[in-house]
């Protein structure tokens, strides 16, 4: 039996291929209903909707998808409610991209918090956005990047408990 060695390999510039994202990681976005559709935000957080349009030259729309995640747990202060970053990957449909996020600097957080971002598509970027509480959207993702240092996301991993600790 040989084992290709090209199995591992990461082609930044095909969206489908994230090391560490499999089907229990499915898209999401515009045309591309999620399969696990997630629980509902705290309702006095501000959710805010961003967009980005991605093209070529020439006006063609480019594939490729983007992951998105808070770059620290947050706090709902009325309702105590803790939200646990977790990263959302949203496909580019037809070149748009529409995502709805909880707006960072919301009065009724804890302390704000930013987004990291990873363009999963051909000159894609690493970057931080801020989702202002008080704008009015759409938004455009582009217009949201702060100068602060990018949070790396991290593929959600699969633990397996030690027998010894109650796992099987």
């Amino acid at each position: 039996m040989s084992i290709d060695p090209n199995y591992h390999t990461y082609d930044p510039n095909d969206p489908y291929n994230i090391i560490g994202w499999t089907s229990q990681n499915q898209l999401a976005g515009p045309g591309h209903p999620e399969a696990n559709p997630p629980a509902p935000y705290p309702a006095d957080i501000a959710i805010q909707t961003v967009r980005a349009t991605y093209m070529v030259e020439g006006g063609q729309p480019l594939p490729g998808s983007v992951l998105i995640q808070a770059n620290r747990r947050y706090r709902d202060r009325s309702t105590g409610d803790v939200v646990v970053p977790n990263a959302r990957r949203v496909k580019v449909v037809n070149g748009a991209l529409s995502v709805d996020l909880p707006a960072g600097d919301d009065p009724d957080l804890d302390e704000p918090f930013l987004y990291s971002v990873h363009e999963v598509v051909p000159g894609g970027r690493k970057f931080m956005i801020s989702v202002p509480y008080n704008a009015v959207g759409p938004l455009r993702l582009h217009d949201l990047v702060v100068e602060a240092e990018y949070t790396p996301i991290r593929p959600p991993r699969i633990y397996a408990l030690s027998h010894r600790l109650g796992g099987v």
